[in-house]
């Protein structure tokens, strides 16, 4: 009897250890049902505590540059959340990450997936846009994918696209105005004997203006401890730029051209008033278009300042590109107040009888004027 149950110690043993581990298992497995049914339902408590936001690098932006718009998830709960998506639509003039849109559509559908996010993780994603076009440009919704359920958010965001970024020195020779101005750049040319204040060196300055002294005593080597003279302008400070969005009624243009001109005007007119607010010009900005925010047209007064050189950039993003007012109207406006001794720009694609009339009442009141035909511009 005795060696009879030895031999069957092992079998009771094996069977044992079998029977701890399927109970060891099957408990395990009732846990983990349990934690996950618990999950579940703690997730669809939860997930309302993931906050979502994007914005772009800058507030504004030329055509053609690329800015940077930045995606934010922030798990503001103590539970873990695996595979979220980020659905949403960006305008094809934005073009993202490289992707080059479809051209019959008119936007462009994006996903950014987020494979897991620990408690009170943020995560924030980099994306590269390039600005394509002109324009004001926002976002809004996005759709927040989690377990094959969708949440939708506001996530606002928005960009302004500036005109293309063009060099001054690549304006044609302008056509001179009815009394035969020259073109003259007097505007950039400053005083050497008016010292405004002292600055930090510029790429271009010449040697001549190098203040030894500030240099000095900056404290600082090599490039960035070089201080210059702030030369005052010889010429008049006041100026104004006019565009002009008619077309002359004798000869048809397709939109597409009339566009193409009109952009050109925008890329040069903001040309022109960046290098007047560098060089500390009041200057001014006028165009008879209407703006997709619902203004008929758009006006700035002669003032200085980088900031309202911004603010300048951020209407002529929002022109829509089409004629408004009466061109000649909006200069005589200006006449009537009392417009005088100052620098003016008109870029229009046409002159006439009413236009050169006007041209001539400016220069009664001691303006310079000279006119730039549109057509005339580089490509």
């Amino acid at each position: 009897m005795f060696g009879f149950n030895r031999y069957l110690a092992p079998d009771n043993l094996y069977e044992s250890a079998l029977y701890k581990g399927i109970v060891l298992g099957l408990t395990l497995l009732c846990i983990f049902v349990i934690l996950s049914i618990v999950y579940v339902i703690l997730r669809e408590k939860f997930i309302s505590r993931i906050t979502y936001k994007r914005e772009f690098s800058d507030k504004g932006s030329y055509e053609g540059e690329e800015i940077t718009l930045t995606e934010t998830i922030y798990n503001r709960s103590f539970l873990p959340f695996f595979f979220i998506d980020i659905e949403y639509y960006i305008y094809n003039e934005l073009q993202y990450d490289g992707y080059i849109p479809e051209r019959d559509r008119n936007m462009q559908y994006t996903r950014s997936r987020f494979k897991i996010i620990l408690p009170y993780m943020q995560i924030r994603r980099k994306h590269s846009v390039k600005l394509l076009k002109r324009g004001f440009y926002a976002l809004d919704n996005i759709t927040i994918l989690y377990a094959r359920k969708e949440r939708h958010i506001s996530a606002p965001a928005s960009i302004y696209v500036y005109p293309k970024l063009t060099g001054i020195d690549e304006l044609p020779t302008p056509s001179s105005s009815m009394q035969g101005d020259a073109f003259s750049r007097q505007w950039l040319i400053k005083d050497p004997f008016s010292v405004s204040g002292i600055r930090e060196y510029r790429s271009g300055d010449p040697f001549n203006t190098i203040n030894f002294k500030a240099t000095a005593k900056s404290g600082r080597t090599g490039l960035d401890g070089i201080r210059v003279n702030n030369r005052d302008f010889c010429s008049n400070r006041n100026f104004m730029i006019y565009l002009n969005f008619q077309t002359s009624t004798e000869i048809s243009m397709p939109y597409k051209i009339y566009e193409k001109f009109m952009e050109k005007g925008m890329s040069y007119a903001a040309a022109l008033l960046r290098e007047a607010f560098n060089f500390g010009y009041r200057a001014g900005f006028a165009a008879n278009a209407p703006l997709v925010s619902g203004e008929s047209h758009i006006r700035f007064p002669m003032v200085n300042g980088a900031i309202n050189y911004e603010e300048i950039l951020c209407q002529m993003a929002l022109i829509d590109c089409r004629e408004g007012i009466s061109f000649a109207a909006l200069l005589q406006n200006d006449i009537l107040g009392g417009l005088c001794d100052s620098e003016i720009f008109i870029l229009t694609t046409y002159m006439n009888e009413t236009l050169d009339t006007v041209v001539d009442n400016f220069h009664r009141f001691g303006n310079n004027v000279t006119v730039i035909m549109l057509g005339e511009l580089k490509d």
